[in-house]
């Protein structure tokens, strides 16, 4: 009877807070999923599909290493509504833009506040994390933006049908601004003991694992609004509503996996399946075909994901912040891989091709951490 009533308390004001924001974080940049249809229709090819859409991804990688040193010197709550506040500012721009550049600096703008969020949330939640419980609390962290994944490309679908586009990058702009006002409310990071809560390891595996498994990320979400239109699929969204089910029906389910079996033995399963998945990828051709897709792909992300992230947490030595810095940034180094690699990749052999070399990533990547250091 040594139970679970005796477990370090996992929910809080803090973090239920922290999700919330989160989520109105991530809408922003989730309802601009479905930007590359619209670039497409203006006649814009997938090179400049690309690199509007990998604008993002540069900028939020520049800014990710830096929003450590923010949340310290600023505080959390003030870096979440800062970088809220120019996700919707962001929105606002692409809605006024009206050509390739003007597209792009919007999406740039969205990108470095979104690291803002992302990291900031993250870092919060590392910091303020139970003992025992980390990658359990780095996944329900993410619930949320998961969840914001699958609403986003389907409201801004549903709104785009009915009002047409101004009126989805609107959403994107009213829910930047509402995730400011929430974020001011977060508590205040309690001071944490100046002494190293754990030795320092190497991370070197688990930070290129991540980087390569961005990669299929990056494929996916820079891409497929484009892709499946070419195929016979028009509409992507069930692809995002099963990825988002799958997700977070894991982090909920199977959050603490990667706390009782350890982080190896869950995350390496799940890097191949991510492979393989991909491979079906590049075979799409059918909307059941997208359901299978993100299903698989949700439940191997929803492992896989934060199991990486605790894993380079637990190596840093207990500099949570800077560990969180450099998973992000790691995992947004592959997402821009994609947009700016596999772009001309895609222009010269197809998209199938590049499902197949995202693929290989993520199966090297499985590798290194079966390997482990």
């Amino acid at each position: 009877m040594r139970g679970s009533s005796r477990e370090p308390r996992l929910w809080s004001p803090g973090l239920l807070l922290v999700v919330s924001v989160l989520f109105l974080g991530a809408l922003v940049p989730n309802v601009f999923v479905l930007a590359p249809r619209f670039l497409g229709d203006l006649g814009y090819d997938k090179r400049d599909i690309g690199v509007v859409m990998g604008s993002f991804n540069v900028a939020s990688l520049a800014c990710s290493p830096l929003v450590g040193w923010m949340a310290a010197r600023f505080g959390h709550a003030r870096v979440l509504a800062t970088g809220c506040a120019l996700c919707a500012l962001g929105a606002v721009g692409f809605s006024l833009a009206g050509d390739l550049a003007g597209y792009a600096v919007a999406r740039g703008v969205q990108g470095a506040s979104f690291a803002a969020v992302l990291v900031g949330a993250a870092a919060y939640v590392a910091e303020t994390a139970p003992a025992g419980r980390l990658g359990e609390a780095l996944g329900i962290s993410g619930v949320l933006t998961l969840t914001a994944q699958a609403v986003g490309p389907a409201v801004a679908s549903a709104i785009h049908a009915h009002a047409g586009w101004p009126w989805v990058w609107r959403l994107g702009a009213v829910s930047g601004g509402l995730g400011a006002v929430v974020a001011l409310g977060l508590p205040a990071v309690a001071a944490r003991d100046a002494r190293d809560d754990g030795p320092r390891g190497p991370a070197a595996a688990a930070l290129a694992a991540t980087v390569l498994a961005g990669v299929g990320f990056g494929s996916i979400w820079t891409f497929l609004a484009d892709y499946g239109p070419k195929v016979g699929v028009p509409d992507v969204t069930p692809f995002f509503v099963a990825y988002v089910a799958a997700a977070v029906s894991t982090r909920l389910l199977l959050g603490r996996l990667s706390d009782r079996i350890g982080r190896r033995a869950a995350a390496t399963p799940a890097l191949c399946g991510h492979a393989v998945i991909l491979v079906v990828m590049a075979g799409l051709g059918a909307t059941w075909h997208l359901v299978v897709i993100g299903l698989v792909y949700g439940l191997c992300h929803g492992v896989y994901y934060p199991t990486l992230q605790a894993l380079i947490v637990e190596r840093s030595g207990g500099r949570r912040s800077r560990a969180i810095a450099a998973s992000t940034f790691a995992f947004g180094a592959g997402t821009v891989i994609a947009a700016f690699g596999l772009g001309p990749v895609a222009r010269a052999f197809d998209y199938p091709v590049i499902y197949l070399v995202a693929a290989a990533a993520g199966a090297v990547a499985a590798a290194l951490i079966a390997r482990g250091e």
